[in-house]
């Protein structure tokens, strides 16, 4: 897992090259991710080495779930879920086009919904 383009340059095949560690694994697909530099953000990476893994992220002050980003058989991203309000659109999504995710927020679908209660029940 890599910034955009590092999937297909290979830079990411070795771990010191990666940009995020894996903190926890709910079952085989999901994965909860965090910036191995604090200082950076917390945004999740465009590509995955994986095809149609799931990546999670949480507020790192302990205040809950932020973004889950689904990705394709082609390892694209294809969607990012925000759980917190912003702009008024309460928990939501947007698909992702080329580089980057469209503007429109869509509804919750039920199995987002699942997915997200799935990533916050988990326990260690």
């Amino acid at each position: 897992m890599g910034a955009n383009g590092s999937f297909l340059s290979r830079t990411t095949n070795f771990d010191e090259n990666r940009m995020y560690k894996t903190l926890y694994s709910i079952g085989h697909n999901i994965k909860i991710l965090e910036m191995k530099n604090s200082k950076l953000g917390l945004k999740l990476p465009e590509e995955s080495h994986t095809p149609n893994r799931i990546y999670a992220t949480f507020y790192r002050n302990g205040k809950g779930l932020k973004e889950i980003a689904e990705y394709g058989p082609d390892g694209k991203r294809i969607n990012s879920i925000h759980i917190t309000d912003h702009k008024g659109y309460g928990p939501h999504y947007h698909n992702w086009r080329g580089l980057g995710q469209e503007k429109d927020a869509h509804a919750l679908t039920k199995e987002m919904k699942s997915l997200i209660n799935k990533i916050i029940n988990f326990k260690k």
